[in-house]
Parts: structure tokens; sequence; C-alpha cells
């Protein structure tokens, strides 16, 4: 698997800049696909692309764009109350899998990065864990603390001084919205007690899906993605940051009327290609 010059040092966040790419720091890029108008949660952007960089070969958004990812964003969520997705269940099966042996009910510490509305805290608390949130959003922190669950707000970074703080770093389609996901998942590495779990979810460029709708497939969501990720790439970023990987996933979840175009999709799937990618990794 390729390895790539990564531009982000342990402790340092760089912001966005469609100009260069935070994760080798490349300045070169040629433009994956083009939107003339793009909307997103009721707002229209002009001339946004996502661009390939020539370094890595990780995609970005450009031009850069800023969320506060207060209320507005996060109300839809608040809205669907406690129901759990099922890829988010199958991500946690995957997770129990790993730690059945050694699980110690009420002490396994686990951190939720992105919290939003605090349902995979109250799933990981059900499960009996020592759950910990933290989101970019005040609103969002506020929220989950008034849930009763403990709860930071701002980046990642610089929260916490002391490493090995948690057993299970839990992030589900957070790493595509930050600056620079190279510093998230050092510092996630960080945080990590030796032999603890990251769980990562997010997008999968590398999606039939995505091949199928092009330009309309429904998770571009260019009104807060900043990256594009296909699931190898994440895996060779884990593993040069000294994770080593456990499992890997790519489930799709749609359900649709053609059923030539459903056996595609399922087929996809056992090989990886589906919309939502998941990786459990291990700090070693």
């Amino acid at each position: 698997m390729r390895t790539i010059s990564l531009r982000s040092r342990p402790g340092h966040e760089h912001p966005y800049c469609a100009a260069a790419c935070n994760i080798c720091g490349c300045t070169s890029s040629r433009t994956v696909i083009h939107f003339p108008t793009f909307e997103g949660r009721g707002s229209v952007y002009s001339n946004v692309s996502v661009i390939q960089c020539k370094g890595c070969g990780i995609r970005r958004r450009s031009p850069e764009i800023v969320d506060d990812y207060e209320e507005e964003y996060h109300a839809p969520y608040a809205d669907q109350g406690k129901a759990i997705h099922s890829h988010t269940l199958r991500h946690f099966a995957d997770l129990m899998t790993e730690m059945f042996k050694d699980f110690r009910s009420d002490q396994e510490r686990f951190l939720d990065v992105g919290c939003s509305t605090g349902r995979v805290l109250q799933l990981a608390r059900t499960m009996g864990f020592l759950v910990t949130g933290l989101d970019y959003s005040k609103w969002a922190a506020n929220y989950c603390q008034d849930l009763g669950f403990e709860t930071r707000h701002g980046s990642l970074l610089g929260q916490w001084s002391d490493g090995e703080q948690f057993d299970v770093v839990h992030s589900s389609h957070t790493i595509e919205h930050v600056p620079d996901p190279v510093a998230y998942l050092m510092e996630m590495h960080r945080l990590l007690a030796k032999g603890g779990n990251l769980m990562l979810a997010f997008p999968n460029y590398a999606s039939i899906p995505r091949l199928y709708w092009q330009s309309k497939w429904p998770i571009w969501c260019l009104d807060s993605h900043l990256w594009q990720f296909t699931l190898q790439q994440m895996v060779g970023l884990c593993q040069q940051i000294g994770f080593q990987i456990v499992s890997t996933e790519a489930l799709h979840g749609w359900k649709l009327r053609s059923k030539v175009l459903q056996v595609t999709f399922d087929v996809g799937q056992r090989f990886k290609l589906g919309c939502g990618a998941q990786i459990i990794a291990k700090k070693i």
C-alpha cells in the first residue's frame, strides 16, 4: 500500500486550505468533478469542485468552506430521537467481537469524537462503557450534557494533556469534516491506551453507488464535507500512524426498485465497495 509523506505532526492542526493538501502538503491537483451549483441544507453554493491531490491522491473540496455545526446542523438528528443506524450496530458488533475476551463492564473508557446528539453515547453506555463525548459544536456539547453525558466541545486537539485516556475512540462520519484529518488520527492514537481500539466510519469514495449516481450521489454533502477518502486510503493513513487494522467494511444500505441494481450494489458491498466505510483499528 502506498506510503504518503504526511504533513501533520503530533499536537499540531493545520487550518483547511483548498490550495494545499493538509494530508501531504502538495499544492498540485486536478479537478475530479465540478458543480456549477450545489445545494445543501437549504443553501446554494456556486462553483464547487472536488479536486484530487497529485501527491497523495486524496480528494478534497475547493474552495474552502466554514461550518459552525451549531443547532441548524444537529437539529435534524435530534428529531430522529434515539434510533441507531444499522451500520452503527454492525460497527459495534465488529468492536465487541474484537473485545469479547477482555471486555470489562463499567471499566472500558469510551470517547465519541463528533458525538452530535448523543445516540452513540447512549448505546455505548447501555453496553457497559464509561462514556465521554466531544463535539466541535457548542450546541451539540450542551445537548449531550443535558442528557447527562460528560461532554467537551471544540477541536479534539488540546482537550487532554495526558495520553492513553481511553480504551475505545469512536468517530463516525466526522473525519471528512475536520480541517486536518491526519492530526485527528494522530491525536486519537495518542489518546488510546495500548491495545485500545479505534472505530472509524466515513463515506467511501470508491463505491459502486458513487460510480452509478455520479454527480447525483447523495453522499457528496459538499456543504460540509471537506474530504473524500477511499477505504484503502484511510487504511493506509491509519497504518502509517501506528494502528493495526482489525477489520474493514464498506456497506451501502440502499433499498432499490431495480433488482439488477440492488444485486449490483449488494455484490459491491461484499467487495467493500459500498458508501459507508467502517474500520476497527488497534493501537499496538
